[in-house]
């Protein structure tokens, strides 16, 4: 019986050999999704010690649990941002009431998660915040959980992997080195070391693919990943961080062939609505090329004729009632498109408006539009105007009808628009203006050449952009490359914050401006005194600035924000969103910030119509 038993065993065992030699090996997808959740598992590990420490009432060493807790998450960044950001929100989104732009049908959404938590903890944990701080590490154990028993929904496969590693190298890339999601602790250059390793683990489960398809990048990849780690670990410091090397050497390149491969894969563009984006994902963020202009044509469509049709439009004055005004007025090509003052003159060529009209350059890679975000579309923007008494007309359908009846459209209409029915007089002409403001791009300023590796920048400007993207906090904001509030890594839709604007540029006695902004179209209390977060590309030209043309010169705002914006006047509304700390910057600080910001300057769509 023994002897049959033993004999039994050994042919398990055998067959369990065999088994295991002629099985065949796990796809790189399938390994991925196993890394996952091994990470996944530790952060909910890291999680339950952080639980038992909070009990404690000790806040060094709280502050060193929480610290490995967020190096978890970190090293499994790459995937739950991607696969799962539904959970990424709730474990790892912003410590003050937020609303998504674009998942607006949701509304306010209330502070949850690490963020949250590192404002408890960060700079000193104060023991009345216990019964919150209890209930932040429950939810955030119970959303970590959740969100592991939801994996067998998503599909791991080699095209969305590498979709999601390149939108890391993004989000590193403007985001992460900025210190955007680890505002209290600090702790970003690390954090960013350990997204790095996560993104590391899952390309070396492609190595050998990766090397079939293109050698010699195979080992210039494997090469730079460890050495951009090392980088990472020797330079800890964040206010001194060369962000500017660390990018050009390290970052750049290694989504340069990341996207090269991707290429070679023929690896398309994620088509679900959950993944729109504005910027191709083949490259790196300073790529010529890299934003789509055409993305949000949604159902409209362009072509040559069109767009030459609303160059015309948009120079005609027989837009506007009286017939003394043009799109140009208000968005003048030789001042990058605005019109220069405080706030824009109304049609009757006297009354001022509430604000001022931003550029149109690169309009055509905004979402939101508007300072309010109200629309989100360039047709819908144009209408709007149109429409509007005290900006231009009154009747978008009126002025079509005038205009089209001027002989020299009668070709140009026909062959943009054949066979238009008249009642779409209105919709056309705002289209064709639309589609000649889509032309309007402009990412081929000085900073973009260096950033493409020819070098342009001097040593003040290049501190200037490290101080933009690190000690001035300019770049948590306005977000890298197109320093607006379009949000990387997708670029998708426009932030709005509040910054506390004050109605005149005087310390005595200043007042907040009363324009409550976007909450004038939301009436979410969060949104009171809220405005888009415009772009800084061309800042140069495009003076006076702020909503209300408050300040008139750049030192204006800059000093602005070094002292806490609203708060530092002490009219900051209850729901500032504007960090309240002063920056501390320097007078050489401020000039090399504002010799950087001169870099900006791109005059492409000028050049284009002279």
């Amino acid at each position: 019986m023994r002897r049959k038993a033993a004999i039994v065993i050994i042919l398990a065992a055998l067959t369990a050999t065999l088994s295991f030699l002629t099985e065949k090996p796990s796809s790189p997808a399938a390994q991925v999704k196993q890394f996952y959740i091994r990470q996944g598992k530790e952060l909910e590990k890291e999680i339950i010690l952080l639980q038992k420490l909070a009990a404690s009432g000790n806040t060094k060493k709280m502050q060193e649990q929480f610290l490995k807790t967020r190096r978890a998450y970190k090293q499994a960044e790459t995937i739950v941002e991607y696969y799962f950001s539904f959970f990424a929100v709730k474990l790892n989104g912003p410590a003050i009431p937020f609303f998504e732009e674009d998942e607006p049908d949701i509304g306010r959404q209330e502070p949850a998660g690490m963020q949250l938590i590192e404002s408890i903890l960060f700079p000193q944990y104060p023991p009345g915040e216990k019964k919150k701080l209890q209930n932040a590490l429950g939810n955030l154990l119970q959303d970590t959980r959740t969100m592991l028993e939801t994996t067998e929904s998503n599909a791991f496969n080699d095209e969305f992997i590498f979709d999601a590693v390149t939108e890391e190298l993004f989000r590193i890339t403007a985001l992460g080195i900025t210190g955007f999601d680890s505002p209290s602790a600090g702790n970003s250059l690390p954090e960013c070391t350990a997204a790095l390793e996560g993104l590391q683990k899952i390309l070396l489960l492609y190595r050998q693919d990766i090397k079939q398809a293109d050698a010699p990048a195979e080992q210039q990849l494997y090469g730079m990943l460890p050495k951009a780690v090392n980088y990472l670990r020797q330079n800890r410091e964040f206010n001194s961080f060369n962000r500017m090397e660390f990018i050009l050497q390290y970052l750049n390149p290694l989504a340069k062939i990341i996207g090269a491969y991707k290429t070679k894969k023929g690896y398309a563009e994620n088509r679900s609505p959950m993944f729109y984006s504005t910027i191709r994902k083949n490259n790196n963020l300073f790529a010529a090329g890299i934003f789509n202009a055409n993305k949000y044509l949604d159902d409209n469509t362009t072509s040559p004729a069109r767009i030459e049709m609303g160059k015309l439009l948009f120079f005609d004055n027989r837009l506007s009632r009286d017939n003394n005004r043009s799109c140009a007025t208000c968005h003048n090509p030789s001042k990058a498109f605005t019109d220069g003052l405080s706030t824009s003159i109304a049609v009757d060529g006297h009354t001022a408006l509430p604000r001022n009209a931003p550029t149109l350059i690169n309009v055509a890679l905004q979402r939101n539009l508007f300072l309010d975000n109200r629309s989100f579309s360039l047709e819908d923007q144009v209408m709007q105007v149109l429409n509007n008494a005290k900006e231009m007309h009154g009747s978008a359908q009126e002025a079509a009808e005038k205009i089209l009846r001027q002989p020299k459209y009668d070709t140009l209409y026909a062959q943009a628009y054949p066979g238009a029915n008249p009642a779409a007089a209105a919709q056309n002409i705002c289209n064709a203006i639309a589609c000649y403001e889509r032309t309007l791009i402009a990412l081929d300023s000085k900073f973009d050449r260096h950033m493409r590796g020819i070098p342009s920048l001097d040593a003040q400007e290049i501190n200037g952009f490290n101080l933009f993207m690190g000690k001035a906090k300019c770049g948590t904001c306005h977000f890298m490359p197109l320093f607006s509030g379009a949000k990387p890594p997708r670029y998708y839709y426009n932030e709005t914050e509040v910054i506390g604007v004050p109605d005149k540029n005087t310390r005595n006695h200043p007042r907040l401006d009363n324009d409550e902004g976007r909450f004038l179209i939301t009436g979410l209390p969060l949104h009171k005194y809220s405005f888009k977060t415009t772009t800084l590309r061309n800042i140069a030209l495009t003076g006076p600035y702020m909503h209300n043309g408050v300040f008139k010169t750049l030192d204006e705002v800059i000093d602005f924000y070094n002292n806490g914006g609203g708060r530092g006047l002490n009219i900051a509304p209850a729901n500032q969103t504007l960090p309240f700390e002063k920056l501390n910057l320097s007078q050489t600080e401020k000039r090399h910030l504002i010799a950087f910001l001169h870099t900006l300057t791109d005059t492409i769509p000028q050049k284009k119509i002279y």
